[in-house]
């Protein structure tokens, strides 16, 4: 993660030289060099207030890149971002973002207390772990692609994502072919599509798409994922609006015989306004532990979960 900061904090200087950053900054030393030789990292809210004096929308790139826990960061106060940390958080342990990051339990606490400000590798560690979607904020804040370190991940993720909209099924198809490790070429459109029962030509255009996206390759005859990560939905407001309706039809096809290990529950309620958003943040909630369970979990049977809160008459 030294590496990433480092590259970050390069990024970040642009055409400057590293002493008229620094004075920029307000430093009378030539602080931004030993920024960048790995010296001495700034916090992760000096680098914010950083990124906004050189012309960084950061309340902006905060969020585009987790709109809920956006508005925890005041741009009043750069340097308080424990109010950001816990909002990302959501119901991720200490214990478990300890054991992710290597840091202990003390000092992940911490952080998220506000008793230490947190270096920039330390935060980016955190962020990580929180989110599994680091490269997207230091997108947000960079060209990513100064940040080798960082950018084959999120041109991986960026893949994942058009591949998301272009054939709704390939996260489905991903999931398929990490539980099956690996599966020989020639065959593994024929077993896809039994499996999926899914037509044999769509699961053939599936298989060179996973292919052509870099998130599957053929080596020696056979077919073997390239990554497990997952898809954050992130496009114009029509592909969304496909890509949720192919799902949700999908569930409810499933209905017609709904198998005895689907779980299935609805419930139709009055409530106030406010407590329908208090609802839909729980939602939220709930989805970022799934999401947080998923990432540790052993890929061995492919599930969908559609969760959906509407508000039937205003």
């Amino acid at each position: 993660m030294e590496t990433a900061a480092r590259q970050l904090l390069r990024a970040l200087r642009g055409s400057r030289s590293q002493v008229a950053l620094s004075r920029r900054l307000g430093y009378r030393g030539n602080v931004a060099a030993k920024w960048e030789g790995g010296q001495r990292f700034p916090t992760f809210g000096e680098v914010l207030r950083a990124c906004g004096r050189v012309g960084v929308d950061v309340p902006g790139a905060l969020a585009g890149f987790h709109g809920p826990s956006a508005p925890a960061w005041e741009p009043a106060r750069p340097e308080e971002i424990a109010p950001w940390l816990r909002a990302l958080q959501g119901q991720t342990s200490q214990a478990l973002l300890a054991e992710r990051t290597g840091l202990s339990r003390q000092q992940v606490g911490r952080l998220l207390s506000g008793r230490t400000q947190g270096r920039l590798p330390m935060v980016m560690a955190l962020v990580d772990a929180m989110t599994g979607r680091l490269p997207e904020l230091v997108a947000a804040l960079v060209p990513i692609e100064e940040v080798p370190a960082l950018a084959r991940q999120a041109a991986l993720r960026s893949a994942l994502a058009r591949l998301a909209f272009a054939h709704p099924w390939s996260p489905a198809a991903q999931a398929w072919l990490g539980t099956r490790r690996e599966v020989p070429a020639s065959t593994a459109a024929f077993q896809l599509a039994r499996d999926m029962a899914i037509p044999v030509p769509l699961a053939e255009g599936l298989v060179a798409a996973l292919v052509e996206a870099g998130v599957a390759e053929i080596t020696r005859g056979r077919l073997r994922p390239a990554s497990r990560a997952t898809v954050e939905i992130s496009a114009s407001a029509d592909d969304v609006k496909r890509l949720r309706a192919h799902w949700a039809q999908v569930s409810a096809a499933r209905m017609a015989d709904q198998p005895a290990e689907d779980l299935f529950s609805f419930n139709v309620f009055a409530a106030s306004r406010e407590d329908v958003e208090r609802i839909k943040q729980a939602q939220r909630r709930f989805y970022r532990e799934v999401r947080a369970i998923v990432s540790e979990s052993t890929a061995e049977v492919v599930s969908l979960l559609v969760v959906h809160t509407a508000v039937l008459v205003p």
